[in-house]
């Protein structure tokens, strides 16, 4: 699985930063580029990370909802919803809403 050993290394790469550092936006537009390129390739890194890991791209969950407009996207993200009841709630919630919304 390519696209999570590349989020993966993103993510260890941020992490590694202070969490003022201004150039940790570098690493958060390159997470997003690389979820953008196949929504199925990113539902299928998001069922198998964990969530400390999640929660570095959720923040990404409504912009990727409005450009993929797609209802297994959502599904994936309202699974995560469930299985983390007390994380990322808002941000699932404002992609479902770019899902449905307008």
């Amino acid at each position: 699985m390519e696209l999570k050993n590349k989020i993966l290394e993103i993510i260890k790469i941020a992490e590694a930063k202070h969490l003022n550092d201004p150039t940790i936006s570098n690493e958060m537009d390159l997470l997003t580029q690389l979820m953008l390129i196949d929504v199925n390739n990113t539902i299928e890194v998001l069922e198998k990370l964990d969530i400390e890991n999640i929660l570095w791209l959720n923040s990404d969950f409504e912009e990727l909802s409005y450009k993929f407009q797609s209802k297994e996207f959502i599904e994936c993200l309202e699974k995560l919803k469930d299985k983390y009841p007390n994380k990322m709630s808002s941000e699932i919630q404002n992609a479902i809403e770019a899902y449905y919304g307008d």
